[in-house]
């Protein structure tokens, strides 16, 4: 069960001097239940993927799925992506639209049956679920936040719909130390709830810490894809999309030159120390 990708192509403006194809045969699959991390230097495509999966833009060429079946074209198809995937824009401002904090993350609900006190309730616990008290967040405009607080805002939003499928396009970005370890854990909450979840990012360390599976995407195409070992560890196709290998795995090629029993990839740079500690000592003995 999942929400997938088939065959994706994208262009905007097609047709016209200014036409600029940004996904090219795009195969992605998010998983229930699961974490996957978008990869990629800056104009490659990843948000308008995003929209894509999220049914806001229909692709030109392809197929979108849900559970197996074509969802896309038209209101009745898109109505099931609507209830089961939940999209964090990049900025969130562009978001946010409600006079107050407590009316933005309960405008989810609007088509729920449900009484003004369950809205509220529920309101009340997507706002927790960020680390927000209502107490203090629901009467202040979404507009008087700082820009974190503004995105853990317009993510209790999409959280109180309770989607199957989540999609965030760099969700950590301007958040302190504090409201980061406090994303990272709901997201692995909700993998553990069977939420899939698809993150863009640029930071290593964001994959490290909560993906599964990760993918790399270069000039409108999936260059890498698969477990999050096999890609972080692929130093040479990291380097054809553009990108800067992570530090532990550029030590790691560099030490193979010599040591070539050392693996491409440790999934931290206490484990890639260890590794090279215990072949020193094998050497030295």
């Amino acid at each position: 069960m999942g929400l997938a990708l088939r065959d994706v192509h994208f262009t905007y403006h097609p047709g016209t001097p200014i036409a600029r194809e940004v996904l090219r045969g795009v195969d992605l699959e998010i998983r229930e239940g699961e974490i996957l991390s978008l990869l990629g230097p800056s104009g490659c495509g990843k948000s308008t993927l995003l929209l894509v999966a999220a049914g806001l833009l229909p692709p030109q060429r392809g197929t979108l799925l849900l559970d197996g079946k074509p969802c896309g074209g038209t209101q009745t198809a898109h109505a099931p992506l609507r209830e089961r995937v939940g999209l964090l824009l990049q900025s969130p401002e562009d978001q946010l639209f409600a006079d107050t904090v407590e009316a933005d993350v309960a405008f989810g609900l609007r088509r729920a049956a449900l009484s003004p006190r369950e809205v509220r309730e529920k309101t009340a616990e997507s706002l927790r679920s960020v680390g927000m008290e209502p107490s203090l967040y629901s009467p202040l405009s979404p507009f008087a936040l700082s820009r974190g607080e503004m995105r853990r805002v317009a993510l209790a939003g999409v959280l109180v719909r309770e989607p199957r499928f989540l999609l965030l396009d760099e969700p950590f970005s301007g958040l302190d130390g504090e409201g980061r370890e406090k994303l990272a854990s709901l997201l692995r909450d909700l993998r553990g709830n069977g939420t899939g979840i698809l993150f863009v990012t640029h930071e290593w360390e964001e994959v490290d810490l909560l993906a599964d599976r990760a993918a790399v995407l270069f000039e409108g195409r999936l260059l890498l894809e698969g477990e999050k070992k096999k890609v972080l560890g692929d130093r040479e196709g990291l380097l054809r999309a553009g990108l800067e290998p992570p530090p532990r795995v550029e030590l790691l090629h560099r030490l193979r030159a010599r040591y070539p029993s050392l693996p491409p990839y440790a999934d931290d740079a206490r484990e890639a120390a260890e590794k090279v500690d215990i072949l020193m000592r094998g050497c030295a003995g």
